[in-house]
């Protein structure tokens, strides 16, 4: 039998530029919108072994255009306050194989791959929701927050950019590697109410377990959620439009669904997914004033995407 390759973290960050990122996150999008992309039913499968404090979700996709079927497989531990471990202590794994023969093709390490697909996500969805000359502000400084860092200073026209987390120091670190990017001003705040007052487009990367932006918002803001529980009830429905990913996922989602059995009419302010924004289905910012939530659940399209395009770059640089 044909051996799979093994494409590491390495490679992938050697071989994924964020611009990259970029082109491919909207690719993946592009096929959403023209039914280029095939899913099973369920999208997702989720186990909670009895008695263990694994969690495991996978989720799987067939990308005609490129030839490939991806199955993405997640497995942590979750102790019972709801902690995790660091990503690095985390399952994360694509494997990929060939749609025509069902032959593995690559294990693709996707640690690194999963941040900047995130982040990427929302950036290309901001470059058209966000206000001119935006000021941008991150809620976080893991992994995640650090490749929207990233994405927001190349996919956007950022006037400035604005720090916070938990951990300052963490923060600190962030800030020195935006200025490492880009001259634009930044600058770092110890508390949340800080950035929510002065910036009008807000990136929230945590693992909160309870809101951290609470409504209404203010006029114009875009908020970019890319975790659970980061906003309430009042939040989303203060807001003009909800833009997401998949709306069949992000209904489903625990804090989403939660807040609707509870009586709070979020679907009223659904507006679209972000394969119809960028298509052009679906509009952008349609006044300064908007009040735009953009909230992702994760698209398996572009992590199988991603997969495949680190795959293959691996395999010309062994050819090479």
């Amino acid at each position: 039998m044909q051996q799979p390759v093994y494409v590491d973290r390495e490679t992938c960050e050697r071989v994924l530029s964020v611009e990259r990122a970029l082109e491919l996150a909207e690719q993946a999008l592009l096929w959403e919108s023209q039914g280029l992309v095939d899913y099973p039913t369920p999208r997702a499968l989720k186990m909670r072994p009895a008695g263990k404090a694994l969690r495991f979700h996978s989720k799987a996709v067939a990308l005609p255009e490129i030839g490939v079927a991806g199955c993405r497989i997640v497995g942590y531990r979750a102790e019972p306050d709801g902690t995790r471990p660091d990503a690095d202590l985390t399952t994360r794994l694509v494997v990929l194989m060939s749609i025509d023969t069902g032959f593995p093709l690559a294990i693709v390490d996707e640690h690194y791959n999963y941040s900047l697909r995130t982040a990427a996500s929302v950036a290309v969805a901001a470059a058209r929701l966000a206000r001119p000359q935006t000021h941008v502000g991150i809620v976080g400084a893991g992994t995640v927050a650090r490749a929207a860092v990233g994405a927001m200073l190349a996919a956007l026209d950022v006037a400035s950019l604005t720090l916070t987390s938990r951990t300052i120091a963490r923060s600190h670190e962030l800030a020195d590697y935006a200025r490492s990017l880009s001259a634009v001003e930044v600058r770092v705040e110890p508390e949340i109410s800080a950035v929510l007052a002065r910036c009008d487009t807000i990136v929230t990367a945590t693992t909160a377990r309870a809101p951290i932006i609470t409504g209404p918002l203010r006029s114009g803001v875009l908020v970019c959620a890319l975790g659970s529980n980061e906003l309430d009830a009042a939040a989303y429905l203060s807001s003009d439009r909800l833009l997401v990913d998949d709306w069949a996922q992000t209904e489903e989602a625990a804090d989403i669904a939660a807040l609707i059995r509870d009586g709070h009419p979020i679907e009223t302010r659904f507006a679209g997914e972000l394969s119809g924004l960028i298509a052009g289905t679906v509009d952008g910012r349609r006044n300064d004033d908007e009040k735009i939530i953009v909230r992702t659940e994760g698209l398996a399209s572009q992590d199988i995407l991603f997969a495949h395009w680190a795959w293959q770059q691996a395999l010309e640089s062994a050819e090479a």
